[in-house]
């Protein structure tokens, strides 16, 4: 692959968005790359406990590729042709349906597409100069990559409807405040935070993490009672695991949890 970049570091992989000319516009070869990079994340015989996904360069992701919008994605390859629904709402569905957290590094802009990339991450850190944009309205379409599920519960319905029917760009800093970043880094420390991060998330009890990150998702589609027994019953398997007996352990004996992922 040359426009999703994989590097193993530990049980953590970093996938860098690797077109920085275009500020890593999703284009379709970046497309399929993504696709079957999130493939890869998910194949349990990789051992991967913690996902990263930043941008190269000055830019995490522009958003689709003008080629992609206008069609130039379908006929690229008529063996793979790309589409939302095989494409980029498939892979975002994979990060969703992944078991273990997923961290994203938001570099420079992240537009469309984009935006929708850096909140697939469970810990979404921002660069200073990073900013976020809904550009849709300005390009006379409606969105994608589920932007307009999730940033009325992140930011509250007022916020949603001014970036996405104004399309203005949103800062780093204002994100921040707004509750739709974790952490806004100095531009020159980001990589080296996000990696942080993500090697202590790799670190952790991978079975409780994957388990919190999914309940979490589903606390938004399922009501109040059926959540309460989703927590109890998902509870039971992750006490069954190694690292519950390890985390028990470790605190009886009052010592660090060294916990395996399992």
């Amino acid at each position: 692959m040359t426009h999703v970049l994989t590097e193993l570091e530990g049980q953590v992989l970093k996938l860098t968005l690797n077109h920085p000319e275009t500020l890593n516009a999703m284009g379709p070869q970046m497309a399929r790359e993504i696709r079957d990079a999130a493939r890869l994340a998910s194949d349990p015989a990789q051992d991967i406990r913690c996902l990263l996904l930043t941008g190269a360069g000055r830019g995490f992701c522009s958003g689709g590729s003008l080629g992609m919008m206008s069609g130039d994605g379908a006929s690229a390859d008529q063996a793979d042709p790309v589409s939302l629904g095989t494409h980029h709402h498939y892979t975002l569905k994979l990060l969703r349906e992944l078991p273990f957290p997923v961290v994203t590094a938001i570099n420079g802009p992240a537009a469309g597409l984009g935006f929708s990339y850096a909140l697939a991450g469970d810990i979404v850190l921002a660069g200073e100069s990073a900013y976020f944009l809904a550009a849709f309205s300005r390009l006379g379409v409606s969105s994608d990559g589920g932007l307009s599920w999730l940033l009325p519960k992140l930011v509250g319905w007022a916020r949603a409807k001014e970036l996405m029917l104004l399309g203005r760009r949103l800062p780093a800093p204002q994100a921040l405040e707004w509750g739709l970043v974790n952490e806004v880094c100095e531009d020159a420390n980001l990589q080296e935070r996000a990696l942080e991060l993500a090697r202590e998330l790799s670190e952790g009890p991978t079975v409780a993490l994957g388990t919190l990150r999914n309940l979490l998702w589903e606390s938004w589609e399922l009501d109040y009672a059926r959540h309460l027994d989703e927590e109890e019953r998902r509870q039971l398997l992750t006490f069954a695991s190694e690292d519950a007996r390890e985390g028990a352990m470790s605190m009886l004996e009052k010592r660090e949890a060294k916990f395996r992922g399992c």
